[in-house]
């Protein structure tokens, strides 16, 4: 068995390759359509990207996840699936850019949810989607889609 470091979803979240079997179990990178949960203190937007693409590389014949889906066979379903998985990345993203027609703080954007919908309640949302939307907000800063029109207020470019 080969550990496979998959940091994102936390700086040390690991996969396992069993090897000669071809499994390769890819723990939280769940593909479910939750989409990838990097709303935690350690967690990072850019790490789970690589690992997303990593994930793509490592040829396995089964890959399995820790939460609903199970076990996946082949390679080109399991990319399917990380497809779309992914996909709620950018859909985040987009989300973020239409609600930024007009300048908003983290808070704002906090409270509109990029995450969860808005029947979910507990003390962990409000951490997490601020997390989650300062996340997003510097990497689209960085990419030149967001501008920061004053401290602590953010529009789309």
């Amino acid at each position: 068995m080969t550990v496979v470091h998959l940091p994102g979803h936390t700086a040390g979240h690991c996969g396992f390759l069993i090897e000669p079997d071809g499994f390769l179990f890819v723990a939280d990178i769940d593909l479910t359509s939750f989409g990838p949960f990097y709303g935690d203190v350690g967690s990072s937007l850019t790490d789970f990207e690589a690992s997303l693409r990593r994930c793509r590389e490592i040829g396995a014949r089964w890959y399995g996840t820790a939460h609903q889906k199970g076990v996946i066979e082949g390679a080109a379903e399991f990319g399917r699936r990380l497809d779309a998985f992914a996909g709620v990345v950018e859909r985040r993203d987009a989300t973020l850019l239409t609600y930024l027609d007009e300048p908003r703080t983290v808070e704002e954007i906090a409270e509109r949810r990029l995450v969860y919908r808005p029947h979910v309640e507990g003390p962990h949302v409000r951490p997490v989607e601020r997390r989650i939307a300062a996340r997003h907000l510097s990497r689209l800063v960085d990419r030149g889609m967001i501008v920061e029109v004053e401290a602590g207020r953010f529009r789309a470019a």
